[in-house]
């Protein structure tokens, strides 16, 4: 069990981290994390453009969503 609790405290410090170096960051340096291979990039990048929000990020999510990328 303390390994699991060691395993969580661990990606959540890592979240916080990538959040805060991600929250200062534009629409422009965002996108590319999101096609990174890492899941907690892409989360952190996520979380940032949706407090971004806006016209522009609303754009980008509808072209992302009609992309045939497969991300």
């Amino acid at each position: 069990m303390k390994v699991i609790e060691k395993y969580k405290q661990k990606k959540e410090r890592r979240e916080i981290f990538l959040y805060e170096k991600y929250k200062n960051y534009t629409i422009e340096q965002l996108t590319p994390i999101l096609y990174d291979n890492d899941t907690l990039k892409r989360k952190a990048a996520i979380f940032c453009l949706q407090i971004l929000s806006g016209d522009d990020v609303f754009n980008l999510s509808m072209n992302l969503c009609h992309s045939r990328d497969n991300y």
